[in-house]
């Protein structure tokens, strides 16, 4: 599994690293079945902390993406359709956020629009 950490990203590395592991299923490189490298391993590999690591992939346990056994690896234990769910869940929780502590600063809906519409076309030029 190829991880790359942005050390610079203000999102928690443990974030990153389940962020990946979602992207990897929903694009087919990781499915159903597939197995995770070892806590140990990937830690080696990414250059994170054990316990790093590890809360990504309790969080991935409690979100029902794998399963860990004792003494054993992690496996994968959804399809594409489903990370891909889990996604878009975290992504309408942030812009949930986002509308919240806007309506806390008197942002109005106008406003929203205007900014949403300027973040849309920086990363989506195409669309």
């Amino acid at each position: 599994m190829n991880v790359k950490i942005n050390r610079r990203s203000k999102i928690p590395y443990y974030q990153q690293l389940t962020q990946q592991v979602l992207l990897a299923i929903v694009t087919g490189n990781l499915t159903q079945g597939d197995h995770l490298p070892s806590i140990r391993n990937l830690a080696a590999q990414t250059d994170l902390n054990l316990h790093t690591v590890h809360k990504s992939y309790k969080e991935l346990q409690r979100k029902g993406i794998i399963t860990i056994k004792p003494h054993s690896t992690a496996l994968i234990i959804v399809d594409s359709s489903k990370a891909m769910h889990f996604s878009i869940q975290q992504v309408a929780k942030g812009v949930e956020q986002i509308m919240v502590e806007a309506n806390n600063l008197g942002i109005n809906g106008f406003q929203l629009k205007q900014i949403f519409h300027e973040s849309f076309r920086k990363y989506y030029a195409d669309s």
